[in-house]
């Protein structure tokens, strides 16, 4: 159906899927976060010796972003995919919420001395619970997005963005630092599946180029290569 094509072959189209994947998935996470009683406590000494930041907020709230630069980016091939291995993480990183639920002991809000900070936490706060932590959704995706956009220019920019990302749970103290960890393995083995065979040829424009190309001038442009 056309539109269906739309959704994944023209880049609004792609950032629309996007929004929905983004939104229901949100709401599954809403009502795993409120329904799950913590059994586990994850703090290690790296945790408490971590500062809380405040002002790193919105390098972790510029995830959303991320997803919706990746959607407008990413070749129609891979976009399809790339929706698979977004599903797919958010099933395994669900699995581990409700296996190993654990909430983030988050310091007080009134502790916060920037009043402009303090309400943005204390709304924050008031709809994301401190549970849900193990592996973190946040990582995992951002991983799975500097994966694909690594071929691509700008590769140090996606990278800084995708590391401040990752930072930012920590120092906003929504994440322990196993949840990191484990959300790294699930990005990485979730991308290593999901785009097996699709390792060069979406993500490089020429490749993409030569595959199109008729079967005579397809050999006599690789080996001029």
């Amino acid at each position: 159906m056309r539109w269906r094509s739309w959704l994944t072959q023209h880049p609004v189209g792609r950032l629309v899927s996007a929004g929905v994947v983004i939104a229901a998935g949100i709401r599954c996470y809403a009502w795993l976060n409120r329904s799950l009683p913590p059994r586990f406590d994850f703090t290690t000494p790296l945790d408490t010796a971590i500062p809380f930041l405040p002002w790193t907020f919105p390098a972790y709230w510029s995830f959303f972003v991320l997803l919706l630069v990746v959607a407008w980016q990413l070749h129609p091939s891979e976009y399809s995919r790339g929706l698979r291995a977004v599903l797919w993480v958010l099933a395994v990183c669900f699995t581990g919420f409700i296996l190993f639920t654990a909430h983030y002991p988050r310091p007080d809000v009134e502790s916060i001395a920037s009043p402009f900070w303090r309400e943005e936490f204390r709304w924050l706060w008031s709809k994301d619970l401190p549970g849900n932590t193990f592996p973190s959704v946040h990582v995992a995706i951002t991983v799975l997005g500097l994966l694909r956009l690594w071929r691509r220019r700008g590769r140090v920019l996606w990278a800084v963005w995708a590391t401040l990302i990752c930072l930012s749970t920590l120092t906003v103290k929504q994440h322990f630092v196993v949840d990191v960890l484990g959300g790294l393995v699930v990005g990485l083995a979730v991308h290593a599946w999901v785009f097996r065979g699709l390792a060069s040829s979406a993500s490089d424009p020429g490749a993409r180029q030569v595959a199109h190309l008729p079967a005579r001038r397809k050999l006599f442009f690789t080996a001029t290569k």
